[in-house]
């Protein structure tokens, strides 16, 4: 039960143990979902991908098991589209314009929260802001983080040679705070599988599949006075990957591989007195990326391609509450992004230059409005070019009694081409254009209080129009794909979510059910053997179930997921059609007080059922699994 769905307009509900859901603030259009440490943590996932998974609407593309690439997409719109905030930070590399969720761990999260529109929150970028949707994450290094450990370690190990271990050190006074945490995980990745090659069914073991990776983050916070406070934080994360890649493309003796390694610093100040809240940051990032194929063939008989990207980002936020219910927001960011390479023709460079006015009128209801105005400057190979977007966003929502509200949500968004659609080795493409979309939506919440539990209600039908869409096809055969601008297509759907929690005595039951309908399709050509035919990878149906106990010391939960048929390619045919699956995963946790201290033992066994499956064709992914972790916190 520790994610809901899509967000929900406000009305507060009385928590049950550690599970609070209520908006973020009054002028909040989000759900906010607070996460204990225990509740995240006794999944045991790998990373943010199998939790976002969870949610109605984000779609996680996923092309490996631990370490392997996952990316989030909303409502079937470029991953681009969504905007990761980690504690008031847009979070995604400047070469994939995206962010990697497989190298974010879950360890030290606090918070998460899916946001369609949040015009006056200054602690949201202007630049996810203008973002199709927010995925926000608050975690211990957050200015408002509620964790009260000292120190809190840990140590995991699973099934197919995978061990971690992590550590957060934490000192907190009346005006001075900082905050380490940092993690080491290895994984072996060597497990059998099988997959049907036309009509002979192959059975295998994955190979050159391993990982080692690291991850730390430092920040200090300082308030002199209650009026401002400050905040430093680096972050950085260094990976060695084997490329498992396509089952059926590679063999046993591939030996493709990934380094790299990221930093990202910040600083950020806040004021807040009588009706303003003014927030400033400064952020820097640079990433370093080598591809090394050491039985290609070429001339040299390798490859070895290395890229070097550069972001640095300003911005500052003021909100004004003229009245009680009237709030205005005006902002501005600047964005330098850069990528190097020797295979690049120059350099190219991207500048972006963003505005919004954001504005909450709490009159007829709730209104929600904002305008930003994005000015994009780049050199692409040898030229220049520059375009200006306007991204209008306004929502409305109001109550039709105590329990039930309605929310109608409308907003224009585009995304740039990412350096890797541009210019990464044979896919890239540089005459890509802008992708555009329109997204609508309509809400409906019931929320059900009764005696020691509640019961919550989400339908939400939704449709996008998205043109220049852009997709990685094959242009010269199934081996060589490149990215390109497919035209117009549209998707229609609705989502469903249900939350029931109820609390008898010691024991706290929960349930959670979460739907999703959606049908994405080409509309770009009448004449188009594909017109009309679904995107791929955009399934029909998708939902989970989860069932949560817990019993004093004692907590056990199981989790079934389905992800329905979907095509490998946008020609619907049944050569392209992969079959949907539904996994089971089951966990357990004790956690025993030792006076200021506790000690934590999780276990999880994940797919059940020894389902041999994969989301992305030929990437296939493990069968039954189990991790388990012992930690102590002070």
């Amino acid at each position: 039960m520790i994610i809901t769905s899509c967000p929900v307009f406000g009305q507060e509900v009385n928590p049950i143990e550690e599970i609070v859901i209520s908006p973020v603030s009054e002028t909040g259009n989000s759900i906010q979902v607070e996460l204990s440490k225990d509740k995240i943590q006794n999944k045991l996932a790998n990373d943010l991908g199998q939790i976002l998974s969870l949610l109605p609407g984000l779609q996680i593309k996923n092309y490996g098991d631990v370490g392997g690439l996952k990316t989030v997409s909303f409502r079937s719109l470029g991953a681009g589209h969504t905007a990761l905030v980690q504690d008031r930070t847009s979070v995604s590399t400047t070469q994939s314009g995206q962010a990697d969720l497989s190298s974010f761990p879950v360890d030290f999260i606090e918070k998460l929260e899916l946001i369609t529109l949040s015009p006056t929150r200054t602690q949201i970028p202007i630049h996810a802001k203008l973002a199709g949707v927010v995925v926000n994450v608050e975690s211990v290094h957050s200015y408002v983080g509620t964790n009260q450990r000292n120190l809190i370690i840990g140590a995991q190990a699973g099934s197919f040679d995978q061990y971690e271990s992590y550590l957060m050190l934490q000192k907190r006074g009346k005006k001075w705070g900082g905050t380490f945490t940092g993690k080491i995980r290895s994984y072996g990745g060597s497990y059998s599988y099988t997959y049907l090659n036309g009509n002979t069914t192959i059975k295998d073991r994955r190979e050159n599949n391993s990982l080692l990776e690291y991850f730390g983050t430092a920040s200090i916070q300082f308030s002199p006075n209650q009026h401002h406070q400050f905040q430093f934080r680096v972050s950085g994360n260094e990976y060695q990957k084997d490329l498992a890649g396509a089952v059926i493309f590679y063999n046993s003796n591939a030996a493709q591989y990934l380094n790299g390694y990221g930093l990202n610093g910040s600083v950020n100040h806040q004021f807040k007195k009588n009706r303003w809240n003014v927030f400033s940051s400064a952020n820097y990032q640079k990433n370093n990326l080598q591809y090394l194929d050491s039985a290609y063939l070429n001339l040299q008989g390798y490859l070895d391609s290395r890229y070097y990207s550069g972001q640095f980002d300003i911005q500052s936020q003021a909100a004004y509450s003229i009245t009680e219910k009237l709030e205005l927001l005006i902002g501005s960011s600047f964005i330098l992004e850069e990528l190097k390479g020797k295979s690049l023709v120059g350099n190219p460079y991207r500048n972006t230059s963003e505005s919004l006015l954001g504005i909450e009128w709490k009159a007829f209801g709730k209104i929600m409005a904002q305008i930003g105005a994005q000015g994009v400057f780049e050199k692409r190979d040898t030229i220049l070019k520059s375009q200006w977007n306007l991204l209008p966003a306004v929502s409305w929502s109001f109550d039709l009694g105590s329990k039930n509200k309605i929310g109608i949500v409308y907003r224009y968004t585009c995304r740039q081409p990412s350096f890797n659609e541009l210019y990464y080795q044979q896919i890239g493409n540089t005459k890509l254009r802008t992708e555009k979309a329109h997204i609508a939506s309509i809400r409906y919440d019931l929320t059900l209080p009764f005696k020691k539990g509640v019961s919550q209600t989400m339908i939400q039908p939704f449709y996008s129009y998205v043109y220049d869409k852009i997709l990685a096809i094959p242009t010269k055969n199934l081996f060589i794909w490149s990215i390109q601008n497919i035209g117009i297509s549209d998707a229609f759907g609705v989502e469903f979510t249900e939350l029931i929690q109820k609390k008898i005595k010691q024991h706290t039951l929960g349930m959670r059910i979460n739907y999703t309908f959606q049908y994405t399709q080409d509309i770009s050509d009448p004449l188009s053997p594909t017109y009309r035919h679904i995107l791929s990878y955009s399934p029909l149906h998708s939902g989970s179930v989860e069932l949560d106990y817990s019993w004093k010391k004692l907590s056990f939960f199981v989790l079934g997921s389905y992800l329905g048929e979907r095509y490998a390619l946008n020609q619907n045919i049944p050569s392209n059609l992969l079959e949907g699956y539904f996994l089971l995963d089951a966990g357990a946790s004790y956690t025993q007080k030792l006076n200021k201290s506790e000690l934590t033992l999780r276990l999880s066994v994940n797919n059940l059922t020894n389902k041999q499956y994969n989301y992305i064709n030929y990437f296939v992914m493990p069968g039954t699994h189990f991790n388990i972790r012992l930690q102590y916190a002070l």
